[in-house]
């Protein structure tokens, strides 16, 4: 009897120990599991907060090309790259005032539009050879009724052409939701090796004003202003800054008909930081910021 119960406590005792062993094979796995997810959480935060320097970095950086009229290489387009013991940082900062804004060509109140903002959003999908249905189709995805327009699309083509989700009726977020929009291609949106794309040209953050300083030849030829014209304004501003003197002499007409929507200074920029570490992994924050003469104020950040 003694020895049966010797077997016993034997079996228990062997069953006890090899389940403390699993458990611990379980709880090591696991320990690393953890310690592999914290170390990955770390090491995220540590690449965000890099990015967000490069970010106020470039808030000094547009301060003083802002102060100072610097002219950058590309107009409203200024980027710089820093590398700090192998992890890389990519400092962009975007005129958005350069570009143009279909959010704001409505108005707060019902039915109000902006005639010469989408007298110029429309021209520019002409001057850039687009289909004639994108910037209608654009439209409708922003305006707040479901009346498509001649050649756009509201809910009931998107619920007839297959897609999964209906037109949002509201201002675009940023640049690249326009790829939702019916029509719209990842080569008209990001551009290919023959064409820029939409996304040099559009922005969702703006007030809707456009800088003839900062601005691409396309959007001045968009204003009105003839090709000989933008050869003169691009040929001036390279050297300094114009000013309406300078418009009215070169087409009075193209200027005055324009001018509620055309400025010499902007005030709206996008800033953005990218980290990339040792590994390739990579980090970015985005600010959307507001400038005056006085203050600079984010208005979001976006990160990524």
């Amino acid at each position: 009897m003694k020895k049966r119960n010797k077997g016993v406590i034997i079996i228990f005792v062997l069953i006890f120990t090899t389940a403390i062993s699993v458990m611990a094979i379980l709880l090591s796995v696991r320990a690393k599991q953890y310690l592999s997810l914290f170390s990955g959480v770390q090491k995220d935060m540590e690449m965000e907060n890099i990015a967000e320097m490069g970010v106020e970095m470039g808030k000094v950086l547009l301060d003083i090309a802002q102060k100072k009229h610097m002219i950058s290489e590309e107009p409203g387009y200024i980027k710089r790259q820093y590398e700090i013991g192998g992890t890389k940082i990519e400092v962009v900062i975007e005129d958005e005032n350069g570009k143009i804004n279909p959010n704001r060509i409505f108005g707060s109140e019902e039915g109000e539009v902006h005639t010469h903002l989408l007298e110029t959003y429309k021209r520019f999908f002409s001057v850039m050879g687009y289909p004639e249905n994108l910037p209608d189709a654009l439209l409708d995805w922003i305006d707040k009724d479901d009346i498509p327009r001649m050649t756009g699309a509201e809910s009931t083509f998107y619920r007839t052409s297959g897609f999964s989700y209906m037109p949002a009726n509201g201002p675009i977020y940023n640049p690249e939701e326009m790829l939702l929009v019916a029509g719209f291609t990842k080569d008209i949106v990001f551009g290919d090796a023959d064409k820029k794309g939409l996304i040099n040209f559009i922005t969702a953050f703006s007030d809707g004003k456009i800088n003839v300083n900062t601005c691409q030849p396309e959007v001045l030829n968009a204003l009105g202003f003839s090709v000989a014209d933008v050869e003169k304004i691009t040929a001036e501003r390279a050297r300094r800054p114009i000013e309406e003197k300078f418009l009215l002499e070169v087409n009075r007409e193209a200027y005055l008909k324009n001018r509620d929507i055309i400025v010499f200074k902007s005030s709206y920029f996008t800033i953005s930081g990218c980290v990339t570490d040792e590994d390739g992994a990579q980090k970015e924050i985005k600010a959307y910021v507001k400038r005056d003469d006085k203050t600079m104020e984010t208005i979001r950040m976006d990160i990524r």
